[in-house]
């Protein structure tokens, strides 16, 4: 009797684990786009209310969801997806005007040809690839990538091209009196010059790995390193990485533009 209460006790704790993580809640403005990475394609996504809220599947990457508030709006709501690999997720909604994450990574790891790049391993027989933490240390390169507003400098300080990856290098030097907390940079490819028809973006670029942290407590500096799939642009392309202060409103962008990532140093 005692081993058949704890076998039922088991399974309902087994069971409460399994839906931990698959409802959460999600934040979102009619300001900036919150985007949700999930492991697989979605093939299903539905809203709970489409008048309060707009969603979109990225074309060029199904397993990734944009969200924006469409207005202002005061009742919670839902969105659900649903993974070809067969999960499903559901998310209360609520807005916010600047979103604590803009960025919400669902993949359980980081698989792939590039999640290896922490500590850099042989890829397809080749030299060893460069690690994240090497490339960390590395010194400032590049010195005209970057903008400066508040008293915050965002600089790219170093693009290199290894095999099929691309790695971005990229630090902040906080010199106000505020710390600057971040979750993580959006990157978003856009096309350089906009007209009215245009759409807000055209392709956001996720990261496959990262070491290191853009947060930065006052009178201080930070730097991180990204790897991304190979990546190229076209004549009239630029990649706009946006970076959004938790709980502030101290945004920062900066422009990278096709020569600086097409002549990319070679590792």
């Amino acid at each position: 009797m005692n081993l058949r209460i704890l076998t039922i006790v088991a399974c309902l704790i087994f069971a409460t684990q399994l839906c931990r993580g698959q409802s959460d809640t999600l934040q979102v403005s009619s300001a900036y786009t919150t985007h949700l990475i999930f492991s697989s394609d979605i093939t299903y996504a539905d809203l709970s209310n489409p008048q309060d809220i707009a969603a979109k599947i990225i074309e060029q990457n199904r397993n990734l969801l944009a969200l924006k508030a469409r207005s202002t709006f005061m009742d919670s709501s839902s969105v659900s997806a649903l993974e070809s690999n067969g999960n499903m997720h559901t998310f209360i909604v609520v807005y916010e005007h600047s979103p604590q994450q803009l960025v919400i990574d669902l993949r359980e790891s980081h698989d792939g040809l590039l999640s290896e790049n922490i500590s850099g391993v042989s890829i397809g027989g080749k030299a060893d690839a460069p690690s994240l933490q090497s490339l960390n240390k590395r010194k400032q390169q590049l010195y005209h990538i970057g903008s400066k507003k508040y008293k915050i400098t965002a600089l790219c300080e170093n693009i290199v091209s290894y095999s099929d990856i691309t790695y971005l290098t990229i630090s902040l030097d906080n010199k106000s009196s505020v710390s600057y907390s971040i979750t993580d940079a959006v990157f978003v490819l856009e096309s350089a010059k906009k007209n009215k028809r245009s759409v807000s973006f055209e392709r956001t670029l996720i990261p496959k790995n990262r070491h290191g942290s853009l947060s930065a407590d006052a009178s201080s500096s930070s730097r991180i390193t990204y790897s991304f799939d190979k990546m190229t642009l076209a004549e009239g392309q630029v990649v706009k990485v946006y970076f959004y202060e938790q709980d502030g409103q101290r945004n920062l962008e900066v422009t990278l533009t096709a020569r600086d990532i097409n002549n990319a140093g070679k590792e």
